[in-house]
């Protein structure tokens, strides 16, 4: 009887392009998923695996690093690092925590506030916000009614 190898997973990856609005770090936990799944383990391939997930300006800002510095993305690591140097604005995190201060219901229903604390909520990864916080802004944030009392 042969030893039982785990066998990889393919997931597909939506690329990422640089673009206003696309959120860098849902994509980096999305590639970490499938580079995951695929049982892919050494630097080298899990650069190599990001680099092909990249399109529109981010792959021609790796690319063009590739060729003018070669082998400037040694770790995965620090393939992240500098893509958030180079398409995550330099007061990204104090702008996201604004957001997530200042969100409130308005006129969405419950489950879309819901949704967007929790969007918010994980883009502060680098520097999460305290539970007790979180919980205080959801309730400020609520509309008056029900809910409320």
């Amino acid at each position: 009887m042969k030893p039982a190898h785990p066998k990889s997973l393919t997931l597909k990856v939506n690329p990422y392009e640089g673009k206003e609005g696309e959120n860098l770090r849902f994509w980096v936990r999305e590639v970490e998923l499938a580079m995951d799944a695929a049982l892919i383990s050494t630097e080298r391939l899990r650069v190599a695996f990001a680099l092909s997930n990249l399109g529109g300006r981010a792959k021609a800002w790796a690319y063009t690093r590739e060729v003018t510095t070669p082998g400037c993305f040694t770790t995965w690591a620090q393939l992240c690092q500098q893509l958030r140097a180079a398409f995550l604005p330099a007061n990204y995190e104090y702008r996201q925590r604004s957001r997530f201060l200042a969100c409130k219901q308005g006129k969405h229903d419950l489950h879309e506030y819901i949704q967007e604390m929790r969007v918010l909520a994980a883009s502060l990864v680098g520097n999460p916000v305290p539970e007790h916080i979180k919980v205080t802004v959801f309730m400020d944030g609520l509309k008056m009614g029900p809910s409320r009392t």
